[in-house]
């Protein structure tokens, strides 16, 4: 089995050209809004398991499922904000990018902003727009 690797160093004056043919190109940063709404999904849900889990402890869990009540909720809890909180640490950021993004191509991002909605009967073009 033969296994390479290769080592490609740039300099920042060519990454940046390279990004700015990107962006020529019709190719806009990612918004980040995906991750912006599963980060805060969850987040949030699992932000509540860990707060709602002392209510495993209580009389209103049978004794003798309260251990696993207590574990589940934990764990869930858990898994669910350490994976949550990350994408809405690179979604904030990839958000920032195409916002800076649409600062500096003001023509290109209208376009962006434009669509087309499928009608009874035809099509529709769409311009959406915020303040």
């Amino acid at each position: 089995m033969l296994v390479s690797a290769a080592i490609t160093l740039a300099s920042a004056q060519a990454l940046a050209q390279e990004r700015g043919n990107d962006l020529l190109n019709g190719k806009p940063p990612p918004t980040g809004t995906g991750m912006l709404v599963a980060g805060s999904i969850m987040t949030g849900v699992g932000a509540v398991n860990l707060l709602t889990s002392p209510l495993c402890k209580t009389s209103l869990i049978p004794r003798d499922t309260q251990d696993v009540c207590l574990g589940s909720s934990l764990a869930i809890g858990g898994v669910l904000a350490a994976v949550g909180v990350p994408l809405l640490l690179v979604g904030v950021s990839r958000h920032n990018t195409y916002v800076d993004w649409k600062r500096q191509h003001r023509t290109l991002a209208v376009l962006t902003d434009v669509g087309v909605a499928p009608t009874q009967g035809g099509a529709a073009l769409t311009w959406s727009g915020s303040f």
